[in-house]
């Protein structure tokens, strides 16, 4: 049976030589840097991806603590990044919040990213034209697009605006 990483116990710091845990220490940094060098992560997901790899919590730490300190990790570009792509990819305020939340992005980094998130109208006028084509007759499909949006991550707020720049008259059946 083959050994999952997650199997592999770390290493009991206490019991290491200097010389050896400075190897310790240097190999995590060196696997956490090679994580980061095929793709952007959270601190959180960095540290777990370590953790799951064998590496020592201590030594874990460490890694990230230094990758952070010298700029090649940093949470607050992450989730600018994150933002930036689901924002391009048609997705409200409440789905991307949900996405970084996810990804393990503190609530303040978060926050601080979203204030200046405004969704995206145009997406949201293609959305209804693809599923509307411009006929409004039909409740039901205004019904089942206003619900695909929602999907998406959209405020009602914003909903009702790009409903109202599409031509859709809204009453109380949406309120």
């Amino acid at each position: 049976m083959m050994r999952r990483a997650r199997d592999v116990q770390p290493p009991d710091l206490r019991t290491l030589s200097r010389e050896e845990l400075e190897e310790v220490y240097r190999k995590t940094l060196d696997l956490a840097a090679k994580l980061l060098s095929y793709r952007a992560l959270s601190a959180s997901a960095l540290r777990e991806k370590l953790i799951d790899k064998g590496c020592a919590e201590e030594a874990a730490d460490y890694a990230l603590a230094y990758l952070q300190e010298h700029g090649f990790q940093d949470d607050r570009k992450y989730a600018e990044s994150t933002v930036r792509s689901y924002t391009r990819r048609g997705y409200g305020t409440l789905r991307i919040r949900q996405e970084l939340r996810r990804r393990g992005i503190e609530r303040d980094d978060a926050d601080a990213v979203m204030e200046d998130c405004e969704p995206d109208l145009d997406a949201m006028l293609a959305l209804l034209d693809k599923r509307l084509h411009g006929d409004l007759s039909d409740r039901k499909e205004v019904n089942k697009a206003v619900a695909a949006l929602q999907r998406r991550g959209f405020l009602w707020e914003d909903i009702r605006r790009a409903l109202n720049e599409y031509g859709a008259s809204i009453d109380a059946d949406f309120d």
